[in-house]
């Protein structure tokens, strides 16, 4: 299976310091980011099959937690082991020791929530590298391990990379290559983002026992310097920063659209959903995402298959006309969307939905 390389920071805003940026430094720290991403773009299937990280009926928890000691060559991943399940003590070492606490957080989440046993639901070993690069400013899944920039000062707050929400986003990514493995471009691609940031911030609220409406519904907060209060904004998507170009209806999209930019579409049609039903958001919008994304999205899914497959999943889950099922409705009647049963269209999609416990 094909998993999509995904980095927490949009390269939209790199290019947008890069033109705009106000010193020759800022400019220099995004240039050197997105060669480096780009490097772990292009090698992350030499990295997939250096590592197996698949372990067949594991159930318990599993970390690794390497110091990649400043090296911007993939090869050289994962780097030296600095704290496990073995040796779980904290190491002074702020980077690390966040990255293993969160890492941990993201799968309880999953677990204790969804009944998932780790990111392929087979007890895969959860290997994360901080330290990556100098100064690098990005946070990446690589299809088998996480990668971890210690930021820069300059663009992004230095260990800021390994917080809550961009540990859940970046795993999530592996959640969804190992389920409905959508591709990584147009609307399938906005998908895959949405359902990283949904389950991301869906892990930082359960994490805070926040409920919908105490929560500030932000990923990636507080790490950017200057102004701005994180990467995305789910409950007003296109605000959380000066140049956060996401979308929040369909009037305003088009084909071609990066998708970091139109994944706020869905974005706030899981919002709206939550805001209307109240409570967690992890305990009925969550569990209607989850079978969503498990087992009825494809590699090509598109807005309208999402809409549609969410509403018919809330059916199934909490009764027909339902307010669950009418809350999902009016999620994505708000984005411009109408999710109708899929009965109604000829869709080439499973129909078996697995009722969780």
């Amino acid at each position: 299976m094909i998993q999509a390389h995904c980095n927490i920071v949009p390269p939209d805003i790199l290019y947008e310091i890069i033109k705009q940026g106000k010193t020759a430094e800022e400019k220099e720290k995004a240039i050197r980011t997105l060669e480096i991403s780009e490097s772990l773009r292009t090698q992350r299937t030499v990295l997939t099959r250096i590592h197996d990280l698949r372990a067949p009926k594991v159930l318990e928890k599993r970390r690794i937690i390497y110091d990649a000691n400043h090296a911007e060559d993939i090869f050289s991943l994962p780097g030296t082991p600095r704290r496990s399940e073995t040796d779980s003590q904290d190491t002074g070492d702020g980077d690390v020791d966040n990255c293993f606490i969160n890492t941990g957080r993201v799968y309880d989440f999953f677990k204790k929530v969804f009944k998932r046993n780790s990111i392929d639901d087979d007890g895969m070993l959860l290997q994360s590298s901080v330290h990556f690069g100098t100064d690098f400013d990005n946070a990446v899944w690589t299809g088998s391990q996480m990668v971890y920039g210690d930021g820069s000062n300059v663009i992004f707050r230095k260990g800021s990379l390994t917080s809550l929400t961009v540990t859940a986003h970046e795993l999530t990514h592996g959640v969804t290559g190992s389920e409905a493995n959508l591709v990584y471009r147009g609307q399938p691609g906005a998908l895959n983002e949405h359902m990283s940031d949904v389950f991301a911030i869906m892990c930082d609220q359960w994490a805070s026992k926040e409920t919908t409406e105490s929560s500030d519904w932000l990923i990636g907060r507080n790490i950017l310097l200057g102004s701005g209060n994180g990467l995305r904004s789910l409950k007003d998507p296109g605000t959380a920063h000066p140049s956060d170009k996401q979308v929040s209806h369909m009037k305003d999209y088009h084909t071609g659209m990066r998708i970091h930019y139109s994944s706020g579409i869905p974005n706030k049609a899981f919002y709206v959903t939550c805001a209307e039903i109240g409570g967690f958001s992890w305990e009925k919008a969550g569990k209607i995402w989850y079978v969503t994304l498990r087992d009825r999205l494809r590699e090509y899914s598109k807005f309208q298959d999402a809409a549609d497959i969410t509403f018919e999943v809330a059916g199934a889950l909490y009764g027909k006309d339902s307010d669950e099922q009418m809350a999902v409705h009016t999620g994505w009647e708000s984005v411009g969307i109408d999710a109708k049963l899929l009965s109604a269209r000829a869709v080439n999609l499973d129909t078996k939905t697995r009722i969780l416990d």
